[in-house]
């Protein structure tokens, strides 16, 4: 009797258990099922991010095409798929094709700035007279060397910047002199300014750039009307303090006095205009820089 017993209450224990998993696993699927309801509606969100990273992606094309020459038939095919895979709702497809579209862009300038390209014009008609102003003649006569090109390669610094900072790269280095591009920019120096600034991208991307961040020349007051009177130019030194320590250096000073720490020249003993690091002369009055 004991045993049977026994026997019926490990049977309803069994049936019990049976009853439990049957229902957790009908449970378990309705919120799977809600999970994906709710995933379902995240496409509105996708649409919007596809939309915006079209629109900006046709108007850098579109910018680099008209006025630095960067034309590429292969980002206008991305970005016709990407906006036909938005038109189907595909709108992770469409993200993608875009992304491939800006990378290419971001290539063909790199590429075109290692060739040390000027930005490509269209070329003139064939007939026309000697004498007439060609279009980049006047574009030269309008805009100074440079300045295109500097303000594109800030751009492209500002955006190499934001990627190392997502990605958890020290980009500090970068930051300074992209700050230091535009300054120079803003003082009409759009050499200084391109040099810099490609100096920043490649320091952002985790490249090593040995190079002292130079600083804007303050601006040198008129000289009083009168005769000009010789005097020995002033040597202007924008690092007038060791970086190690701090302690005040003097223009011709290899090292500190103090740390011994190596002083690099920002201006030209000579006439103290600003120096890049790698200036081997001064671009004011072609004294020889030491390095």
């Amino acid at each position: 009797m004991a045993d049977t017993t026994t026997n019926i209450i490990v049977v309803v224990l069994v049936i019990v258990m049976i009853v439990v998993t049957w229902i957790e696993l009908r449970v378990m699927r309705r919120r799977s099922k809600s999970r994906k309801q709710r995933v379902a509606t995240r496409p509105e969100e996708l649409q919007d991010e596809a939309h915006n990273a079209l629109v900006t992606t046709r108007a850098i094309a579109s910018t680099l095409s008209e006025r630095g020459g960067l034309g590429s038939d292969e980002v206008d095919s991305l970005l016709r798929e990407a906006q036909m895979a938005y038109n189907r709702r595909n709108f992770r497809v469409a993200l993608d094709l875009t992304k491939r579209a800006k990378d290419r862009l971001v290539t063909l300038r790199s590429e075109q700035a290692a060739r040390g390209d000027l930005a490509k014009l269209g070329p003139a008609p064939a007939e026309s007279a000697p004498e007439e102003t060609t279009t980049k003649e006047l574009l030269q006569k309008e805009y100074p060397p440079n300045l295109a090109q500097s303000r594109f390669a800030i751009s492209v610094a500002d955006a190499s910047i934001e990627t190392g900072a997502a990605s958890g790269r020290d980009v500090a280095q970068a930051r300074a002199l992209l700050v230091t591009a535009r300054a120079r920019y803003d003082a009409q120096d759009y050499s200084a300014a391109l040099s810099v600034a490609r100096q920043a991208e490649k320091s952002a991307k985790g490249e090593a750039v040995a190079v002292a961040v130079p600083a804007v020349p303050a601006p040198v007051p008129a000289a009083p009307a009168g005769p000009a009177i010789a005097t020995a130019p002033a040597a202007v030194s924008i690092g007038s303090a060791c970086p190690s320590c701090g302690a005040p250096t003097k223009p011709d000073d290899t090292f500190c006095r103090k740390c011994g720490a190596r002083v690099v020249l920002t201006n030209c003993p000579n006439c103290g205009a600003s120096l890049l690091a790698d200036d081997a002369f001064c671009r004011k009055c072609g004294t020889r820089v030491r390095r």
